[in-house]
């Protein structure tokens, strides 16, 4: 199907004809086409027939629908990687905050699906049934089976314990998952070792999956984060994605990320399938859990309120936000104190 953005506005660029005997459904005239292959623009007009591009270029037959974009840009249609639409797809299908911003296929799942594994095709059925707008897939969260299995216990799974979260892993890619998703500096997740890690891996990987992470460090820790990633994908067997490829750590500026994406370049040149994606903005955003420690959430949320409720254990923790624990990336420190982090 085609996925068209055109950065039009109603008042200015969307006069349209109705015409019964015309060629074609749609005819965007005279903008400027982005291919999406990052090449310059070009002044051109885009035929559409049955929801398919028929022609670009120089279209002389008409339209049962006429869009002027001259002066605007015409591009396909965008693809938000990290998309969380899901849980609201079966409530709003019609997406309007995607669609007017030009998002065509979302792909979800960053932080799991919607549903869990065995719910999946109950869930794409109920998509099908009721309609949306745009183009959907998702991932599957590997923290969706080890908690499953595991609940927020901060340990190694035995073998019994892998196991069984290989078999919910297995079922959502059954039932429709594109691959295995981590978001390694939230807890649970950031209890899982990097070898569970590959372990699981390999189950999406027997199915065509991607590998994609929100990494276990985006601070100084960043090109080790990178390598970590690569090994899973190398050692899972399966293509891997770093989703917004960030260094979030001010002394880093400027180095971190070329160094970072020297290690990309060379995984690839030596087979291993793996990229990543960017945001196009110079700020990030999450949740205020996400400023504390990790062994601080182990058990979940009850534990983590009776740790925050615990006066020697606040002061660790203010210790631990400003400088950084082992085995956690403390956002407050990598952006330079509370003053640059929060507004």
């Amino acid at each position: 199907m085609a996925g068209i953005s055109v950065c039009v506005s109603p008042e200015v660029g969307s006069a349209q004809k109705n015409r019964a005997d015309s060629e074609y459904d749609i005819v965007i005239r005279g903008g400027r086409v982005l291919d999406g292959a990052g090449n310059p623009c070009v002044f051109a007009d885009v035929a559409i027939k049955d929801g398919r591009f028929a022609k670009i270029g120089k279209v002389e037959a008409s339209g049962k629908t006429e869009i002027d974009a001259r002066g605007r840009y015409v591009s396909p249609g965008w693809i938000d990687m990290m998309d969380q639409s899901g849980p609201v797809l079966p409530k709003n299908g019609l997406a309007e905050n995607k669609l007017m911003e030009g998002v065509t296929t979302a792909i979800g799942g960053e932080g799991g699906t919607p549903v869990p594994a065995d719910k999946l095709r109950e869930y794409w059925a109920e998509l099908e049934k009721n309609g949306i707008s745009l183009n959907f897939g998702t991932y599957f969260s590997e923290t969706q089976a080890r908690v499953a299995v595991l609940n927020y216990d901060a340990r190694k799974p035995n073998g019994e314990e892998l196991a069984k979260m290989k078999t919910i892993l297995e079922a959502a890619m059954q039932n429709g998952a594109m691959g295995m998703t981590t978001a390694l500096i939230y807890p649970p997740s950031s209890y899982a070792t990097t070898d569970e890690l590959i372990e699981m891996a390999k189950v999406a990987a027997k199915y065509g999956g991607i590998y994609a992470s929100h990494m276990r460090g985006e601070g100084k820790e960043l090109v080790q984060s990178v390598d970590e990633l690569i090994q899973i994908a190398e050692r899972g067997g399966l293509p891997g994605e770093v989703f917004h490829f960030k260094a979030a750590y001010s002394p880093g500026w400027g180095k971190l990320m070329k160094e970072a994406g020297r290690h990309i370049e060379a995984a690839r040149a030596r087979g291993v399938d793996v990229a990543a994606d960017l945001y196009v903005y110079t700020a990030g955003g999450t949740g205020l859990e996400a400023a504390i420690p990790s062994w601080a959430h182990e058990g979940g949320k009850e534990q983590l309120l009776k740790r925050l409720a615990d006066p020697a254990i606040r002061v660790r923790l203010k210790k631990e936000i400003r400088k950084g624990s082992p085995g956690w990336w403390s956002i407050v420190e990598a952006s330079g104190g509370w003053k640059t982090s929060f507004w």
